[in-house]
């Protein structure tokens, strides 16, 4: 009896360990390092996950309910910049009601690897918690042709972001139906619809910066007061910054202002020379990091800035968006440096890695005008070398912005970015 019962035990491990190593070979880290044009390169995490998407995606495809599911919410979801995506959560849920429907789930589901693909992504993000999921499908379509999905989305080929320093970026592959891998040159957009598996950058970059200000906050690199205002709900228009200030903001700073009115800077009018993005990643997403000194004590005052709408190079955009409250700065002077999104990002990595080099290049400092640029410059300093290859890609800089100052066209330290930007007086409610 006892061998009997031992045995019936050892079985049953035996089986869900099989279990689990099936599931977890789905998600494995399969794609070691390799070369890429001459450079040995090692994927991350979120490398690998998207092209584990991309080959899985295009599996499916064979499959006529995904690939009329894909079709759907691609039709269905806003386009992204001049491009149509959907979520891939979306695009598995209808996919799971169309087998439903229809009798056709049979055993495991056939999407089970993708839906773990999405959690690892936001744990590997240090987003879970805070997005329903990142992983999404777009649909890259020449310029010359209509914004319309194909009629074939079966026989598409499946694109995923290379490893590695964007720069250095010379072949993108793509898989089809069958496993086999197609090249595309990456800097040479093709001429044939591609799909792509990719993160969702908007939705990336809301949510991270959402975490970045709380870290921010708890590292004592932001005012606690407009922090906590500005994040007391989830989403875009809460972030510091953003133009439809709730009223928890304009409280903040009437805490601070006995007048009638808040006093703020407004960017009027932006351009971008160059938007950091081959044609394989899409709209770029750009975020804004103002810093200075800190109203009441000794330390910089750091907050990231969501800017949704800079999605290409060359194009003028009108955004009225309120890029400073001033109470929230010493000397009514700050900084701005621009930064391009990119997939690999951990943002509360990257603002302790800020703020860690920022303490250490400053030290303890003496309050005086002097300190506003060096903060912005120390910020440079600080940032993590792999942040300025395929992670965030610097922009541009502006040093010592001021208060009550018209900035008409102005030109970054870099000639790459040009704004206009003007004093507003935001009434209170």
């Amino acid at each position: 009896m006892k061998f009997t019962a031992v045995w019936r035990q050892l079985s049953i491990g035996a089986l869900c360990f099989a279990a689990f190593t099936s599931q977890a070979e789905e998600i494995r880290p399969e794609f070691s390092a390799e070369m890429l044009n001459g450079i040995l390169v090692q994927p991350t995490a979120i490398d690998t996950a998207k092209r584990q998407a991309a080959k899985q995606i295009s599996r499916m495809l064979a499959d006529p309910l995904f690939a009329a599911s894909l079709s759907k919410q691609l039709n269905t979801s806003p386009k992204v910049g001049r491009e149509q995506a959907a979520k891939l959560s979306s695009v598995l849920d209808d996919f799971q009601q169309s087998q439903l429907a229809t009798g056709m789930v049979k055993g495991k589901s056939t999407d089970a690897g993708l839906r773990q693909l999405e959690k690892s992504v936001l744990q590997s993000k240090g987003l879970s918690g805070l997005s329903n999921g990142l992983l999404q499908v777009r649909l890259y379509q020449p310029a010359n042709q209509k914004t319309t999905v194909p009629v074939d989305l079966s026989q598409t080929l499946v694109a995923f972001e290379p490893a590695g320093n964007e720069k250095q970026w010379r072949v993108v592959e793509a898989y089809d139906r069958n496993g086999k891998v197609h090249t595309f040159d990456a800097r040479v957009a093709p001429q044939v619809p591609v799909l792509v598996a990719d993160i969702d950058s908007r939705e990336d970059l809301r949510a991270g910066l959402q975490l970045a200000n709380r870290t921010l906050v708890e590292r004592g690199m932001q005012s606690k007061q407009v922090a906590n205002s500005a994040l007391t709900e989830p989403g875009v228009s809460d972030l510091p910054g953003v133009s439809n200030t709730r009223s928890g903001v304009n409280a903040a700073a009437s805490n601070r202002n006995s007048h009638n009115y808040i006093e703020t800077a407004k960017l009027d009018r932006i351009q971008l020379k160059d938007d950091m993005e081959p044609w394989i990643s899409g709209a770029a997403e750009i975020y804004a990091m103002v810093s200075g000194v800190q109203p009441d004590q000794s330390k910089a005052q750091i907050e990231l800035i969501e800017m949704p709408y800079l999605d290409y190079s060359g194009q003028t955009y009108t955004p009225n968006q309120i890029l400073f409250f001033w109470s929230n700065y010493r000397f009514a002077a700050a900084n701005i440096q621009f930064f391009e999104h990119d997939d690999n990002t951990n943002y509360k990595d990257l603002v302790v890695a800020v703020t860690s080099g920022v303490e250490k290049i400053l030290g303890v400092f003496k309050p005086e005008y002097a300190v506003i640029a060096t903060v912005a410059s120390a910020i440079i300093q600080a940032m993590p070398s792999k942040w300025f290859e395929n992670s965030d890609d610097y922009v541009d800089s502006f040093y010592t912005l001021e208060k009550n100052r018209t900035y008409t066209d102005w030109a970054g330290a870099g000639s790459n970015v040009t704004m206009t930007l003007t004093p507003y007086r935001l009434q209170k409610q």
